[in-house]
């Protein structure tokens, strides 16, 4: 029953891997073309291309946390039907693999995605989207720096 887990196991990380790297890919292009305009513009401190791509890089824990769950299920029935079509999953069964072990093998494994999930959510994402938001204040110049703290300016008629 080991090898079969690591067989599974190993399939769904991989596929899931593969699919989640394609997403944030297409999130990570996506976001830099919203972040050109504001390149060039005049600030302070200027707002360069290097920032946009830190400002970028620093959203994708937060588009991994909105991704993952879909990722996840992409990844296992891609695997699944990968599986079935070259009748591994037919040998598997014969072998002694019922449908409830099979099931069982994938709730554990989709506890870990859960739990990465949840750490992503809520430790790694708020505090990264928070230093872009302010990264992007600072170098857009609509930061200022008052007795209390920071603060973003108010927006003022033209």
């Amino acid at each position: 029953m080991r090898t079969v887990r690591r067989l599974i196991y190993t399939e769904v990380v991989y596929a899931v891997l593969f699919v989640s790297l394609g997403f944030l890919s297409l999130f990570f292009f996506f976001d830099l073309v919203d972040e050109l305009p504001a390149v060039g513009r005049d600030g302070p401190l200027g707002y360069q291309i290097s920032q946009a791509l830190l400002y970028v890089t620093l959203l994708v824990p937060n588009h991994l946390y909105e991704l993952l769950p879909i990722a996840v299920l992409i990844g296992c029935v891609f695997v699944m039907a990968r599986l079935a079509q070259s009748s591994e999953y037919t040998i598997l069964r014969t072998s002694g693999l019922g449908p409830w072990r099979a099931l069982k093998t994938l709730l554990q494994l989709g506890l870990v995605f859960v739990a990465l999930t949840f750490i992503i959510g809520d430790y790694v994402a708020p505090p990264a989207d928070r230093f872009a938001q302010l990264l992007k204040a600072r170098y857009q110049g609509q930061l200022t720096v008052g007795q209390t703290g920071a603060w973003l300016k108010e927006r003022q008629p033209a």
